[in-house]
Formats: C-alpha cells, structure tokens, sequence
C-alpha cells in the first residue's frame, strides 16, 4: 500500500515525525551510549589484564622447573671422534681420553645355498643366546661360552611354513631378540647373516639348533646354522669386541660404543679412534637459569606496564583510564607485588630474595637484572638461586631425594621416619641343589626344563631352560634369569627379575626389578621334575612391599619407593623417593616455595574458570547484554511514538484538507451567486 503524507497541508509530515522522534529519544540513548562504552571499556580493560596474567604465567615454567637450575653442558676438542653430553648429576671437570678399539657386534653367515626361497634347510628349533665367547688363543675356534645374565634369549620354530632362507631369516627377525638376519649373494649363492644388535664381547651369538633329523651338530639339515661349542657350522665374519680407552691415563672397556659408565652424569659416544688425545670438559650450563630468568622478568614487565595503563590518569586531559581505582586490579597487583617483594620463607641459606641475584625494581615498577650478580650467583650456588624460584624439598639424609610437591603442601620442617623399606617380589627355591663346590651336577633335560611364571602380574609363558650339564650354580642361575627375561610378555611390559645362587643354602631366588606390592613372583607351572632337580613347585612367591612411614608425624602413603604425605597434612602432596636400608628417625626434609611457584599458584586463582576476575568479566558481559535489551526495547518505544505522532499529523492533515475542500467549494458558490440588480 502507497502512503503518502501532507497532501492536504503541504507540510514534510515524515520529517516532523522523525525531528521529533530524534529529539525526544535522545537523553536516552545518550544516556545508554555512555553507559555501554564504559561498560565495554571496562570489559576490555578486564579482559587485557586477564590476557597479561596468562601470559605472565607462561613466562615461569623455566624458573619454575628444578631441574634447569643443575643442567651441565660437555664438549669435546675432536667431536668427529668422541662425543660427550652430560646432565645433572654429573660433577665439572677436564678429561683427557684416548680411544684405541671400538667395540664391534658379532657377525655370522651361513654356507651358500643355490636359491633362498624354495630349497627346504630341515625343521626344529633355533635358540639364540648371548655371552662371551672363549677362543683358542691365537685362532678362531670355539672353546666355550659364559652366558650374559643381562640377556634375553629365544627359541624359534622352524617347521615346513618357514623352512626356506627366507623363512628362517623372517622368523629370525619376527622373534625380535637383538638379531637382525638378512640374506645376501656373494656370487656363488645365497648367505644367512646374522648381527648381533649389541656390540661388546659378552654379547656374542651363540646357536643352538635342536634338529628334527636327530642330530644337531653335523653340516644336513638345520644344523647347518648352529654355532656353539659342539658346532661351529657358521661362519664368523665379525668378532664382538669391547670398545677400548683410557681416561686420563686409566685403562677403561666397555661392550658398547655409547659408555654412560666412565663418568657419572656423562655419556661418551666413540665414533673413531682417536688420532691424538682427546680432551673432554664439563661445565655448569647457566643458559637454561638466565633465559628462564629474562623470561620471567619479560613476562612481569609486562603485566606491570598493562597494570600502569590501565590504572592511568591524564590530568592535563582530565581523562581516567579505564580500571582507575578498580579494586580487582589494586588487590591482583598488590598480592603479586607482595609476593616479589618479600623473602621466601623457610630457606636457611645465604640467598633469600630477588635482590640478593641481582633483579631490582626500577622506578616504573619494572624488573631489571644485574646479569653479572646472576651470574655470579649461579656459579657459587645454584641450588640457593634455584630455592629463590622454584618449590623444593631438602632432605637431610642423603638416601631420600625430593620427588614433588602440590599446591597444597604448606612449608615447613618435615620430620621424617620410615617404619618399612620398599622392596620387590621374590621366590626362593627350595634347597635341592647339589653343592656346585664339591662337584655336584644338575643335568637340564626334557623333565625339567620346562617353567612358567607369573612376575608382577604378567604371565611369562613356558620358558624353556637350555638342555645341558651344569656345573656351576651362578651359570645354571644365568640360564634361569636369560630365559625369564626373554619372555615375550616380559618384555613387551618392560619387567624384568635377577635370578642368584645361595651357595650357602642351595638355592635360587628370582627377584622382580620393581619395588612395592605389586611387586609378585609366583611358579604357576612346572615339569615333571622341576621341584626336585631345582626346587621350585607351583606356589606363590613373597610380595614385594611398599615404603611405609610417617612425615610430620602423619602417617603417609607408599607407593614402591616413593612416600607421599596425607592429605588434609600440611605436607600435603610432598613426595620423596626412599633409598637406603635405615629404619626410623632419618632426619627432617625443609621445604620451600620459591617466588615462581608461588606466583604459579596464585595467577591459577586468578585465571581460574570460577574466580573472581572470571565473576566480574561475566558480570560486566551481562550488564553490556542488559543495555543491548534496554536500547532494543526503547527501538520498540519509539517506534511506536513515531507511529503515534504520523497518525496524528496525518489526521491534523486531513483536517486541513477538509478545510480546504469546504473552502473552495464555498469560493465557487459565492462566484455563482445572482448579483443584486443596480439599476445599470
């Protein structure tokens, strides 16, 4: 529909209504302009001092780490030869080193065959083991064999399936003991080779075949691939040997190339002999330390320069920031600066405040460093600078090391007093064993090579002992713990156990590497004549047991080796790792909270999802909500007043068009009147 307004007046009815519309509406949307723009400054305000606070949280995670505060660094003069890195533990000092062997694996091939893929080499078994391999001097001829107790070992079936080079070689690397098998062409046929994943010479390869022909020594079927004292049917193309040095004059060996033995904290990587001595250093590497604490202090300067903006008054202009006199942002400010400000409570050493490494505050509020105070710092006392930021825990028996600590745990003194040590899960034979020392025997057959066992809840699977004559019972305990620990599930579980001799008592124990309760070794399954050639019969073995004690009186809660305090304690969520074999009283542990850990905790209650500034973000979110329905409800106001004002011009139009009307016709009948006569 078409409307149109002020035909009958002429006047411009719609911009009357609108004029008057504007002018009656404006006090209030003044009025809402002003309250929304502070309102949405405030929010703005909040939420950039929210934004700096995470930021600033982010900025501790380096000072707030214990362990960036011990890092050592390690370099070498001849890299290309001899490498070195170092971590924590490792104490600063100068090497010289010189390499003369490195240590090689051992290498095996097999006799030419003419394919590799359809000849059939016999079926039976193969077992892989590993240890040192006695030579006759001067030659290559097996005399002997001493197993590697830190082995594993592996029996492999070899059937009419896999019964081919190929076949052999794939069960070979399926079975994933340390052995990579790989086939080659030498130019008069095809060749098994076997490499020992591991260098050194207690880990050369030993290949025991129980042939399905009867016999497991000769040249047929799959003897042909046996390599032990009754068989050298291999090939030796590579002779494991030990990597040779001397450290600072010392003679030192060591079966792998990688040594993490010769100096504590430090792991030596031989590449090649060394064509002149070789000098090695290691230093305290303080990169770690200063970074964190430029980050810290970037982190800090920036929040402080948003708190300055934003608590800002322009006199001149007579022009408030927009948290000018905000309380949230006075009580943040206030706690945070309290905290930088004060010493850290409970540290006993010379260092207890920023000041004291070198960080001021200079007169805008801001960090600065004196990096030659920091460093200095550093180098004389690390752990005192370490204790100024990050939250730690100081034993003062040396058996028991800080493991963690929670933002629950109050600091304090801790008296510390341990009532049960962690221990693992053992099985002890019973004594049948024969005394090894006057000449006693235990002769492994088909009746008592079988043993199957659950260790820290996972079930070995049949293991199967090397058939043979024992003479020793250290070497019958290495065949135990080999054959333990070359079980699949083991393996793929990462548990292992030690197996040892008692000569005393004739007998074996097999112990679970893990410490706590559930820490297990039990004999689920056994032959005909385990129990008495060995002793060990089905039964359940002694659970391992957890450390138990008290800190701060409070009785606390094992785990393994680790004791954690109660809760609702004020040692709440501190933690230490128990070594040691004393019972009782063993000291107190003196926590601290450093300045990082502290301000961690408190920017979390800041920046917590339910906190206050959260509260008043969420606040001020729905007050700006509030004005956006207000201003949307007067919309439906004025359009309504607009409406009310058209209808009435529009009648006061039509009255005047009504008028006019009236008029004109009137105009027209007094034109039309008879004139009176005048005598003309």
């Amino acid at each position: 529909m078409i409307t149109a307004t002020g035909l009958g007046s002429g006047l411009d009815i719609s911009g009357l209504v609108s004029q008057l519309v504007a002018a009656e509406r404006a006090g209030s949307d003044l009025q809402l302009d002003r309250q929304n723009a502070k309102l949405n400054s405030k929010f703005s305000a909040l939420g950039s001092l929210k934004s700096v606070l995470s930021t600033f949280q982010s900025s501790l995670t380096s000072v707030n780490t214990l362990s960036n505060f011990s890092q050592n660094s390690a370099s070498s003069s001849n890299s290309a030869e001899l490498e070195i890195t170092a971590d924590s533990t490792a104490i600063p000092n100068d090497y010289s080193v010189d390499v003369t062997q490195l240590a090689t694996a051992h290498s095996l091939a097999s006799s030419a065959f003419p394919d590799s893929d359809s000849t059939a080499l016999g079926t039976g078994t193969i077992t892989i083991r590993y240890g040192t391999t006695d030579y006759t001097s001067g030659t290559d001829t097996y005399n002997g064999f001493t197993l590697n107790p830190e082995s594993s070992t592996a029996t492999i079936t070899i059937d009419s399936s896999n019964n081919t080079l190929d076949g052999i070689m794939s069960a070979i690397n399926d079975a994933d003991v340390g052995v990579s098998a790989a086939i080659i062409n030498d130019g008069t046929g095809f060749r098994l080779l076997l490499s020992s994943a591991a260098t050194g010479e207690n880990n050369s390869l030993e290949i025991s075949v129980d042939d399905d022909d009867a016999i497991d020594t000769d040249n047929a079927g799959l003897s042909r691939f046996a390599f032990n004292s009754a068989a050298t049917n291999l090939e030796q193309t590579a002779v494991a040997k030990d990597a040779l040095f001397s450290l600072n004059g010392l003679a030192v060996s060591s079966a792998s190339n990688t040594v993490d033995s010769a100096i504590p904290g430090a792991t030596l990587s031989l590449k090649q002999l060394s064509s002149s001595t070789i000098d090695l250093s290691i230093q305290a590497n303080t990169s770690a330390v200063t970074s964190g604490v430029s980050n810290f202090i970037t982190g800090y300067n920036q929040f402080i320069n948003t708190v300055n903006a934003l608590s800002a008054y322009d006199a001149e202009k007579d022009i408030p920031a927009a948290l000018v006199g905000d309380f949230t942002l006075r009580s943040i400010n206030g706690q945070i600066d309290s905290i930088l400000r004060n010493s850290v409570a409970g540290l006993t050493g010379t260092i207890s405040s920023l000041s004291e490494i070198g960080i001021t505050t200079s007169t805008t509020g801001t960090l600065v460093v004196d990096s030659v105070t920091l460093d200095l710092a550093l180098a004389e006392n690390p752990a005192g600078v370490s204790q100024i930021f990050s939250a730690v825990g100081v034993p003062d028996d040396t058996d028991i090391s800080f493991g963690a600590s929670s933002s629950a745990t109050a600091v304090g003194n801790y008296a510390i007093e341990i009532t049960t040590l962690a221990s693992a899960g053992v099985h002890s034979s019973a004594a049948v064993l024969p005394d090894f020392g006057g000449g006693g025997t235990v002769i492994i057959d088909s009746d008592n090579d079988n043993l199957t066992l659950e260790v820290d809840g996972i079930d070995t699977g049949q293991i199967t002992l090397t058939a043979g004559t024992y003479v020793s019972g250290d070497a019958l305990a290495d065949e135990i713990q080999t054959q333990i620990n070359g079980s699949t599930a083991l393996r793929d579980a990462a548990r292992t156990v030690d197996v040892s001799y008692d000569s005393a008592n004739d007998t074996f124990t097999i112990s679970s590497k893990s410490l706590g309760s559930s820490s297990t070794v039990n004999v689920l399954a056994v032959d005909t004549n385990t129990a008495l050639d060995l002793g060990f019969s089905v039964s359940s073995g002694i659970a391992g047991s957890d450390v138990a004690g008290m800190i701060d009186g409070v009785v606390a809660d094992g785990a393994g080796d680790v004791l954690v305090a109660a809760s609702g304690s004020s040692a709440e969520g501190l933690s230490l790792i128990v070594e040691g074999t004393t019972l009782g009283s063993r000291g107190n542990v003196n926590f601290s909270r450093g300045l990082a850990s502290q301000l961690d905790i408190l920017l979390g209650q800041f920046l917590d999802g339910e906190g206050a500034l959260e509260d008043r973000l969420d606040t001020f979110e729905t007050r700006i909500a509030e004005v956006a329905e207000r201003r949307a409800e007067l919309e439906l106001r004025w359009e309504a007043v607009g409406a009310r004002y058209s209808r009435q011009f529009n009648a006061l139009d039509a009255l005047l068009a009504s008028l006019q009307s009236t008029s004109t016709y009137m105009e027209e009948q007094f034109k039309n009147l008879v004139k009176p006569y005048t005598g003309q």
